[in-house]
């Protein structure tokens, strides 16, 4: 009796699909190890994740066909627990917001500038600028733009020309 390709092919991919199913299900009988994130640890002060390896537990209809290496218990990670400080001693500190030397506009905020932020001013240089900074040491922040003109070396006209990029800030 002779088979025809047609029949043959047949034949074969049924083969192929019982050894599949068989592989499967024999692949899926046995002892399947998993990996799951665990308490993070913290060593020298830096918190590290922490993975948990452990086989899975297999239905009790299963465990008798189950190989010894896949019953065998992976070792279990150590799992430190970080220190835990009595409440009193839990105290969250803000950052400090620094105050910015520029504002929304762009203006420079004679308050907090430094001494190169106020030479950016316009007629401004590294004597003047210095005057500034002597004169915001000595009477405190400014009140009023228009105090400027109490600084040495700002005039009239300078004073004019620097003041609409400048600001005291609120």
């Amino acid at each position: 009796m002779r088979l025809r390709r047609l029949e043959l092919a047949i034949i074969a991919l049924t083969l192929a699909f019982v050894c599949f199913v068989g592989g499967y299900l024999t692949g899926r009988s046995r002892g399947v190890v998993s990996i799951s994130p665990a308490v993070e640890a913290q060593r020298d002060g830096q918190v590290e994740p922490v993975l948990q390896v452990g086989a899975a537990a297999a239905p009790k209809s299963e465990a008798a066909h189950q190989s010894p290496i896949a019953t065998e218990a992976a070792p279990q990670l150590p799992q430190p627990q970080p220190p835990q400080l009595p409440q009193a001693e839990q105290i969250i500190v803000p950052e400090p917001v620094p105050q910015a030397a520029f504002d929304a506009l762009g203006r420079i905020n004679i308050n907090t500038a430094s001494q190169s932020e106020l030479m950016d001013l316009p007629g401004i240089g590294e004597a003047l600028s210095l005057r500034i900074l002597d004169y915001r040491n000595a009477h405190g922040p400014f009140r009023r733009i228009e105090e400027l003109r109490n600084v040495s070396g700002i005039g009239e006209k300078r004073f004019e020309a620097i003041m609409d990029k400048v600001t005291i800030g609120q």
